[in-house]
Protein backbone atom coordinates (compact mmCIF):
# COMPACT_ATOMS: atom_id res chain seq x y z
CA UNK A 1 0.00 0.00 0.00
CA UNK A 2 1.50 3.48 -1.03
CA UNK A 3 1.57 6.20 1.94
CA UNK A 4 2.28 9.51 2.68
CA UNK A 5 3.61 10.89 5.85
CA UNK A 6 1.86 13.66 7.42
CA UNK A 7 2.86 16.12 10.65
CA UNK A 8 2.27 19.07 12.50
CA UNK A 9 3.22 20.97 15.18
CA UNK A 10 1.56 24.00 16.98
CA UNK A 11 2.23 26.59 19.11
CA UNK A 12 0.59 25.12 22.09
CA UNK A 13 1.75 21.40 21.61
CA UNK A 14 4.26 19.76 23.99
CA UNK A 15 7.40 20.28 21.63
CA UNK A 16 8.94 17.38 22.84
CA UNK A 17 6.17 15.08 22.97
CA UNK A 18 4.60 15.53 19.38
CA UNK A 19 7.57 17.66 17.97
CA UNK A 20 7.85 17.21 13.87
CA UNK A 21 11.00 15.11 13.98
CA UNK A 22 9.30 12.34 16.72
CA UNK A 23 5.86 12.06 14.88
CA UNK A 24 8.13 11.73 11.57
CA UNK A 25 10.01 8.43 13.11
CA UNK A 26 6.78 7.08 14.57
CA UNK A 27 4.87 7.68 11.38
CA UNK A 28 7.88 6.21 9.16
CA UNK A 29 8.35 3.19 11.72
CA UNK A 30 4.56 2.49 11.64
CA UNK A 31 4.77 1.95 7.90
CA UNK A 32 7.58 0.05 8.06
CA UNK A 33 6.13 -2.22 10.58
CA UNK A 34 3.38 -2.68 8.40
CA UNK A 35 5.25 -3.71 5.14
CA UNK A 36 4.14 -0.01 3.39
CA UNK A 37 5.46 1.90 0.50
CA UNK A 38 6.04 5.77 1.35
CA UNK A 39 5.72 7.85 -1.24
CA UNK A 40 5.95 11.02 0.35
CA UNK A 41 5.87 13.26 3.21
CA UNK A 42 4.64 16.75 4.71
CA UNK A 43 4.18 19.08 7.14
CA UNK A 44 3.62 22.18 9.09
CA UNK A 45 5.10 23.73 11.75
CA UNK A 46 3.71 26.35 13.93
CA UNK A 47 0.28 25.69 12.27
CA UNK A 48 -2.92 25.83 14.16
CA UNK A 49 -5.27 22.23 14.05
CA UNK A 50 -8.21 24.60 13.35
CA UNK A 51 -6.69 25.71 10.33
CA UNK A 52 -6.61 23.93 6.88
CA UNK A 53 -5.36 26.45 5.10
CA UNK A 54 -1.71 24.90 5.09
CA UNK A 55 1.08 23.98 2.98
CA UNK A 56 1.81 20.24 4.22
CA UNK A 57 -1.98 19.81 3.93
CA UNK A 58 -2.25 21.74 -0.12
CA UNK A 59 1.09 19.01 -0.90
CA UNK A 60 -1.15 15.77 0.68
CA UNK A 61 -4.02 16.99 -1.51
CA UNK A 62 -2.26 17.29 -4.76
CA UNK A 63 -0.57 13.60 -3.78
CA UNK A 64 -4.09 12.31 -3.76
CA UNK A 65 -5.45 14.52 -6.57
CA UNK A 66 -3.11 12.79 -8.37
CA UNK A 67 -3.95 9.55 -7.42
CA UNK A 68 -0.37 8.74 -6.23
CA UNK A 69 -1.59 7.30 -2.50
CA UNK A 70 -3.73 4.54 -1.12
CA UNK A 71 -3.69 6.06 2.94
CA UNK A 72 -1.89 9.06 5.08
CA UNK A 73 -0.57 8.08 8.37
CA UNK A 74 -0.79 10.37 11.39
CA UNK A 75 0.96 9.91 14.70
CA UNK A 76 -2.84 10.97 16.44
CA UNK A 77 -5.55 12.14 14.46
CA UNK A 78 -5.44 15.66 16.19
CA UNK A 79 -2.30 15.96 13.38
CA UNK A 80 -4.80 16.14 10.74
CA UNK A 81 -6.90 19.02 12.46
CA UNK A 82 -8.67 19.64 15.60
CA UNK A 83 -11.77 21.51 14.54
CA UNK A 84 -14.40 18.89 14.36
CA UNK A 85 -16.34 19.38 10.88
CA UNK A 86 -13.68 20.44 8.81
CA UNK A 87 -11.57 17.24 9.86
CA UNK A 88 -14.51 15.41 9.76
CA UNK A 89 -15.04 16.78 5.74
CA UNK A 90 -11.28 16.28 5.05
CA UNK A 91 -11.56 12.94 5.59
CA UNK A 92 -14.86 12.49 3.43
CA UNK A 93 -12.98 13.66 1.14
CA UNK A 94 -10.01 11.65 1.35
CA UNK A 95 -12.72 8.43 1.60
CA UNK A 96 -14.19 9.71 -1.91
CA UNK A 97 -10.82 9.36 -3.20
CA UNK A 98 -10.41 6.01 -1.81
CA UNK A 99 -7.73 7.27 0.58
CA UNK A 100 -7.96 6.20 4.39
CA UNK A 101 -6.04 7.56 7.30
CA UNK A 102 -3.96 6.05 10.10
CA UNK A 103 -3.39 6.81 13.29
CA UNK A 104 -0.36 5.23 14.05
CA UNK A 105 -0.96 5.68 18.48
CA UNK A 106 -4.66 5.33 18.28
CA UNK A 107 -4.90 1.91 16.24
CA UNK A 108 -7.83 4.37 13.71
CA UNK A 109 -8.15 3.27 10.34
CA UNK A 110 -11.00 5.54 8.57
CA UNK A 111 -12.38 2.69 6.32
CA UNK A 112 -12.95 0.17 9.58
CA UNK A 113 -17.05 1.27 9.91
CA UNK A 114 -16.17 0.16 13.72
CA UNK A 115 -13.87 3.00 14.11
CA UNK A 116 -16.20 5.12 13.09
CA UNK A 117 -17.47 5.99 16.59
CA UNK A 118 -13.70 6.48 18.08
CA UNK A 119 -13.55 9.19 15.46
CA UNK A 120 -16.44 11.04 16.55
CA UNK A 121 -15.45 11.12 20.11
CA UNK A 122 -11.76 12.08 18.86
CA UNK A 123 -12.77 14.51 17.00
CA UNK A 124 -15.37 16.09 19.89
CA UNK A 125 -12.09 16.06 22.39
CA UNK A 126 -9.57 17.77 20.45
CA UNK A 127 -12.70 20.65 19.08
CA UNK A 128 -13.25 20.78 23.19
CA UNK A 129 -9.19 21.27 23.85
CA UNK A 130 -8.90 23.41 20.40
CA UNK A 131 -11.49 25.88 22.35
CA UNK A 132 -10.41 25.37 25.58
CA UNK A 133 -6.75 26.38 24.40
CA UNK A 134 -7.99 29.28 22.20
CA UNK A 135 -9.68 30.95 25.26
CA UNK A 136 -6.15 30.61 27.03
CA UNK A 137 -4.14 31.63 23.97
CA UNK A 138 -6.63 34.99 23.53
CA UNK A 139 -6.21 35.95 27.31
CA UNK A 140 -2.84 35.71 26.83
CA UNK A 141 -2.33 37.53 23.67
CA UNK A 142 -4.77 40.70 25.35
CA UNK A 143 -2.03 40.38 28.36
CA UNK A 144 1.13 41.00 25.54
CA UNK A 145 -0.83 43.64 24.08
CA UNK A 146 -1.15 44.84 26.89
CA UNK A 147 2.36 44.92 27.73
CA UNK A 148 3.67 46.24 24.73
CA UNK A 149 5.08 43.27 23.09
CA UNK A 150 4.76 42.69 19.19
CA UNK A 151 3.36 39.47 18.56
CA UNK A 152 3.12 39.76 14.33
CA UNK A 153 5.48 42.50 13.08
CA UNK A 154 3.98 44.77 10.40
CA UNK A 155 6.04 45.02 6.83
CA UNK A 156 9.47 45.84 6.98
CA UNK A 157 10.10 44.43 10.01
CA UNK A 158 11.17 40.97 11.81
CA UNK A 159 10.96 39.59 15.17
CA UNK A 160 13.92 37.29 16.63
CA UNK A 161 12.52 34.53 18.76
CA UNK A 162 15.23 33.93 20.78
CA UNK A 163 15.77 37.99 21.93
CA UNK A 164 12.29 39.16 21.19
CA UNK A 165 14.12 42.51 19.06
CA UNK A 166 12.18 43.70 16.29
CA UNK A 167 14.46 44.33 13.29
CA UNK A 168 14.35 46.43 10.20
CA UNK A 169 14.14 44.12 7.05
CA UNK A 170 16.12 46.53 4.41
CA UNK A 171 13.92 45.55 1.39
CA UNK A 172 10.87 46.27 2.53
CA UNK A 173 11.57 49.46 4.58
CA UNK A 174 12.89 50.81 1.05
CA UNK A 175 9.52 49.99 -0.18
CA UNK A 176 7.85 51.80 2.68
CA UNK A 177 10.06 54.74 2.54
CA UNK A 178 9.55 54.93 -1.37
CA UNK A 179 5.86 55.17 -0.50
CA UNK A 180 5.92 57.74 2.19
CA UNK A 181 7.71 59.77 -0.05
CA UNK A 182 5.58 59.54 -3.45
CA UNK A 183 2.35 60.20 -1.45
CA UNK A 184 4.39 63.42 0.07
CA UNK A 185 5.11 64.37 -3.28
CA UNK A 186 1.64 64.26 -4.64
CA UNK A 187 1.00 60.67 -6.46
CA UNK A 188 -2.25 59.04 -5.69
CA UNK A 189 -2.26 55.62 -3.75
CA UNK A 190 -3.63 53.90 -7.09
CA UNK A 191 -0.46 55.03 -8.91
CA UNK A 192 1.79 54.44 -6.15
CA UNK A 193 0.23 51.24 -6.11
CA UNK A 194 1.19 50.63 -10.16
CA UNK A 195 4.51 51.85 -9.82
CA UNK A 196 5.39 49.06 -7.35
CA UNK A 197 4.08 46.51 -9.22
CA UNK A 198 6.12 47.45 -12.72
CA UNK A 199 9.25 47.53 -10.49
CA UNK A 200 8.70 44.71 -8.76
CA UNK A 201 9.18 45.41 -5.34
CA UNK A 202 7.50 42.62 -3.16
CA UNK A 203 4.31 42.43 -1.40
CA UNK A 204 3.79 41.99 2.24
CA UNK A 205 1.68 38.80 1.29
CA UNK A 206 4.70 37.63 -0.89
CA UNK A 207 7.29 38.44 1.76
CA UNK A 208 5.78 36.82 4.70
CA UNK A 209 4.95 33.75 2.25
CA UNK A 210 8.74 33.87 1.53
CA UNK A 211 10.09 34.10 5.04
CA UNK A 212 6.87 31.70 6.47
CA UNK A 213 5.38 29.85 4.50
CA UNK A 214 1.55 31.65 5.23
CA UNK A 215 -0.84 32.72 3.00
CA UNK A 216 -2.30 35.87 3.47
CA UNK A 217 -6.10 36.74 2.09
CA UNK A 218 -6.29 36.23 -2.19
CA UNK A 219 -7.13 40.12 -1.94
CA UNK A 220 -3.44 41.01 -2.85
CA UNK A 221 -3.24 38.27 -5.43
CA UNK A 222 -4.39 38.20 -8.89
CA UNK A 223 -6.71 35.18 -10.65
CA UNK A 224 -3.48 33.96 -12.23
CA UNK A 225 -1.55 33.97 -8.36
CA UNK A 226 0.91 36.82 -8.98
CA UNK A 227 0.98 39.20 -5.41
CA UNK A 228 0.76 42.76 -6.71
CA UNK A 229 0.51 45.83 -4.64
CA UNK A 230 -3.04 47.44 -4.40
CA UNK A 231 -4.77 50.74 -3.04
CA UNK A 232 -5.59 48.90 0.07
CA UNK A 233 -2.27 47.69 0.84
CA UNK A 234 -1.01 51.60 0.56
CA UNK A 235 -3.01 52.75 2.15
CA UNK A 236 -2.15 50.30 5.38
CA UNK A 237 0.99 51.07 5.38
CA UNK A 238 0.55 55.39 5.00
CA UNK A 239 -1.76 54.86 8.58
CA UNK A 240 0.55 52.65 10.42
CA UNK A 241 1.88 54.31 13.11
CA UNK A 242 4.67 51.47 13.65
CA UNK A 243 6.87 52.71 10.63
CA UNK A 244 7.11 55.80 13.00
CA UNK A 245 7.82 53.86 16.27
CA UNK A 246 5.00 53.44 17.87
CA UNK A 247 2.91 50.26 18.94
CA UNK A 248 -0.53 50.36 18.97
CA UNK A 249 -2.75 47.06 19.90
CA UNK A 250 -5.90 46.37 20.91
CA UNK A 251 -7.91 48.11 18.16
CA UNK A 252 -9.87 45.30 16.91
CA UNK A 253 -12.25 42.55 19.40
CA UNK A 254 -14.02 39.69 18.94
CA UNK A 255 -17.29 39.34 20.67
CA UNK A 256 -20.18 36.41 20.59
CA UNK A 257 -18.04 35.51 16.72
CA UNK A 258 -18.11 39.13 15.35
CA UNK A 259 -14.96 41.33 15.15
CA UNK A 260 -15.56 45.04 16.90
CA UNK A 261 -13.88 47.96 16.83
CA UNK A 262 -11.94 49.49 19.88
CA UNK A 263 -12.05 53.31 20.57
CA UNK A 264 -8.98 55.08 21.24
CA UNK A 265 -9.22 54.97 24.71
CA UNK A 266 -9.53 51.50 24.91
CA UNK A 267 -6.12 50.95 23.06
CA UNK A 268 -2.64 50.22 24.07
CA UNK A 269 -0.32 52.74 22.91
CA UNK A 270 3.30 51.49 23.24
CA UNK A 271 6.21 54.54 21.98
CA UNK A 272 9.41 53.46 20.99
CA UNK A 273 8.42 49.82 20.31
CA UNK A 274 9.24 49.75 16.46
CA UNK A 275 12.57 50.71 14.95
CA UNK A 276 11.75 54.04 13.33
CA UNK A 277 11.85 53.91 9.51
CA UNK A 278 9.59 57.05 8.83
CA UNK A 279 10.09 60.35 10.16
CA UNK A 280 7.29 61.30 12.72
CA UNK A 281 6.95 64.76 11.51
CA UNK A 282 6.07 62.89 7.78
CA UNK A 283 4.26 60.31 9.26
CA UNK A 284 2.23 63.12 10.36
CA UNK A 285 1.92 65.09 7.50
CA UNK A 286 1.06 61.89 5.42
CA UNK A 287 -2.32 62.01 8.40
CA UNK A 288 -3.01 65.26 7.42
CA UNK A 289 -3.11 65.01 3.70
CA UNK A 290 -5.20 61.67 4.13
CA UNK A 291 -7.50 63.23 6.00
CA UNK A 292 -7.67 66.27 3.89
CA UNK A 293 -8.31 64.12 0.80
CA UNK A 294 -10.94 62.15 2.68
CA UNK A 295 -12.40 65.58 3.13
CA UNK A 296 -12.06 66.78 -0.51
CA UNK A 297 -13.60 63.59 -2.23
CA UNK A 298 -16.51 63.76 0.51
CA UNK A 299 -17.29 67.44 -0.68
CA UNK A 300 -16.65 66.66 -4.24
CA UNK A 301 -17.65 63.41 -4.68
CA UNK A 302 -20.56 61.70 -5.62
CA UNK A 303 -23.56 61.60 -2.95
CA UNK A 304 -26.25 60.40 -5.54
CA UNK A 305 -27.42 57.20 -3.99
CA UNK A 306 -27.33 54.54 -7.00
CA UNK A 307 -29.99 51.70 -7.71
CA UNK A 308 -27.30 49.02 -8.45
CA UNK A 309 -24.94 50.02 -5.72
CA UNK A 310 -23.99 47.04 -3.83
CA UNK A 311 -25.29 44.22 -5.90
CA UNK A 312 -23.06 43.96 -8.74
CA UNK A 313 -19.69 42.19 -8.64
CA UNK A 314 -17.11 41.07 -10.61
CA UNK A 315 -16.62 37.63 -11.84
CA UNK A 316 -12.88 37.80 -12.10
CA UNK A 317 -11.54 39.59 -9.56
CA UNK A 318 -14.97 39.25 -7.06
CA UNK A 319 -14.52 43.16 -6.62
CA UNK A 320 -17.97 45.11 -6.24
CA UNK A 321 -18.69 46.60 -9.38
CA UNK A 322 -18.87 51.06 -7.92
CA UNK A 323 -20.63 53.69 -9.27
CA UNK A 324 -19.45 56.19 -11.71
CA UNK A 325 -20.58 60.06 -13.50
CA UNK A 326 -19.90 60.16 -16.73
CA UNK A 327 -20.34 62.80 -19.57
CA UNK A 328 -20.56 62.30 -23.11
CA UNK A 329 -21.16 65.15 -25.65
CA UNK A 330 -22.84 67.01 -22.99
CA UNK A 331 -24.90 63.88 -21.77
CA UNK A 332 -24.57 62.47 -18.39
CA UNK A 333 -24.27 59.05 -17.95
CA UNK A 334 -24.16 56.32 -15.16
CA UNK A 335 -21.82 53.16 -15.47
CA UNK A 336 -20.69 50.77 -13.02
CA UNK A 337 -17.10 49.60 -12.75
CA UNK A 338 -14.82 47.11 -11.19
CA UNK A 339 -13.77 48.49 -7.81
CA UNK A 340 -10.59 45.94 -8.48
CA UNK A 341 -9.55 47.96 -11.62
CA UNK A 342 -10.43 51.13 -10.81
CA UNK A 343 -8.66 51.40 -7.88
CA UNK A 344 -5.66 48.81 -8.99
CA UNK A 345 -5.36 49.38 -12.70
CA UNK A 346 -4.57 46.60 -15.09
CA UNK A 347 -2.32 44.40 -13.33
CA UNK A 348 -5.24 43.59 -10.84
CA UNK A 349 -8.00 43.34 -13.27
CA UNK A 350 -9.57 43.95 -16.45
CA UNK A 351 -12.14 46.94 -17.35
CA UNK A 352 -14.83 45.46 -16.78
CA UNK A 353 -17.75 47.79 -16.79
CA UNK A 354 -21.21 48.08 -17.97
CA UNK A 355 -23.74 51.01 -18.17
CA UNK A 356 -26.71 51.82 -16.02
CA UNK A 357 -28.94 51.98 -19.11
CA UNK A 358 -28.32 48.42 -20.10
CA UNK A 359 -28.72 47.63 -16.28
CA UNK A 360 -32.46 49.11 -16.04
CA UNK A 361 -33.20 47.05 -19.26
CA UNK A 362 -32.05 43.67 -17.95
CA UNK A 363 -33.79 44.13 -15.00
CA UNK A 364 -36.92 45.98 -17.12
CA UNK A 365 -36.82 42.11 -19.75
CA UNK A 366 -36.25 39.82 -16.49
CA UNK A 367 -39.19 41.80 -14.47
CA UNK A 368 -41.45 41.18 -17.73
CA UNK A 369 -40.27 37.58 -17.82
CA UNK A 370 -41.50 36.97 -14.01
CA UNK A 371 -44.38 39.13 -14.34
CA UNK A 372 -45.48 36.59 -17.57
CA UNK A 373 -44.63 33.33 -15.65
CA UNK A 374 -46.72 34.26 -12.52
CA UNK A 375 -49.80 35.13 -15.01
CA UNK A 376 -49.58 31.67 -16.09
CA UNK A 377 -48.75 29.96 -12.75
CA UNK A 378 -51.56 31.91 -11.06
CA UNK A 379 -54.30 31.03 -14.27
CA UNK A 380 -52.86 27.32 -13.05
CA UNK A 381 -54.25 27.88 -9.65
CA UNK A 382 -57.16 29.54 -10.09
CA UNK A 383 -57.55 26.13 -12.17
CA UNK A 384 -56.55 23.80 -9.68
CA UNK A 385 -58.82 26.25 -7.06
CA UNK A 386 -61.92 25.41 -9.34
CA UNK A 387 -61.35 22.23 -9.77
CA UNK A 388 -61.00 21.09 -5.73
CA UNK A 389 -64.36 23.19 -5.24
CA UNK A 390 -65.67 20.70 -7.65
CA UNK A 391 -64.66 18.22 -6.36
CA UNK A 392 -64.65 18.79 -2.29
CA UNK A 393 -67.91 17.45 -1.92
CA UNK A 394 -67.29 14.16 -3.29
CA UNK A 395 -63.90 14.06 -1.05
CA UNK A 396 -65.88 15.02 2.01
CA UNK A 397 -68.31 12.20 1.46
CA UNK A 398 -66.08 9.83 0.75
CA UNK A 399 -64.05 10.39 3.63
CA UNK A 400 -67.05 10.82 5.97
CA UNK A 401 -67.53 7.26 4.55
CA UNK A 402 -63.95 6.50 5.56
CA UNK A 403 -64.61 7.34 8.94
CA UNK A 404 -67.49 5.22 9.48
CA UNK A 405 -65.59 2.40 8.30
CA UNK A 406 -63.10 3.04 10.18
CA UNK A 407 -65.32 3.25 13.74
CA UNK A 408 -66.90 0.00 12.19
CA UNK A 409 -63.35 -2.17 11.82
CA UNK A 410 -62.56 -0.43 15.54
CA UNK A 411 -65.48 -1.91 16.84
CA UNK A 412 -64.89 -5.65 15.31
CA UNK A 413 -61.65 -5.64 16.67
CA UNK A 414 -62.96 -4.86 20.10
CA UNK A 415 -65.35 -7.73 19.88
CA UNK A 416 -62.77 -9.78 18.43
CA UNK A 417 -60.47 -8.77 21.32
CA UNK A 418 -63.45 -9.45 24.23
CA UNK A 419 -64.07 -13.13 22.89
CA UNK A 420 -60.41 -13.79 22.91
CA UNK A 421 -60.55 -12.96 26.33
CA UNK A 422 -63.44 -14.61 27.53
CA UNK A 423 -62.00 -17.53 25.61
CA UNK A 424 -58.95 -17.52 27.59
CA UNK A 425 -60.98 -17.21 30.70
CA UNK A 426 -62.72 -20.01 30.43
CA UNK A 427 -59.95 -22.20 29.34
CA UNK A 428 -58.11 -21.11 32.72
CA UNK A 429 -61.34 -21.81 34.54
CA UNK A 430 -62.18 -25.88 32.89
CA UNK A 431 -59.40 -27.44 34.88
CA UNK A 432 -59.57 -25.93 37.86
CA UNK A 433 -63.08 -27.06 37.83
CA UNK A 434 -61.95 -30.91 37.65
Amino acid sequence: MRVWLYARLSNDDDREMNSLLNQQEICQAFAEQHGYIIVGQSFDDNISGMSFDRRGLDELTAAVDADKIDAVIVKDLSRLGRHRTQTALFIDYLREHQVRVISATEGVDTFRDEDDLIIGVRGLMNDYYAKDIGKKIRAGYWQKQKDGIVIIPSFGYWKDKNTGEIKVVEEAAETVRMIYSLYLGGVRLKEIARRLNEHGRKTPAQLQYERYGKRRQDIHKTKDGSYVWTYTSIKNILTDECYAGVLTNHRKQMREGKTYAVTEAEQFRHEGVYPIIVQREDWRRVQELLSQNARNHLVHGNKTKHRYAGLLACAECGNPFVPMIRYWNGNRRVEYVCRGYHRNGKTYCASHRIHEEVLDAAVQEYTETVREQCAVELKKLAQLQKMWALRKPILDAHILSLQEKVQELEQEIDEIVMEKIIKSENTIKAPLAR
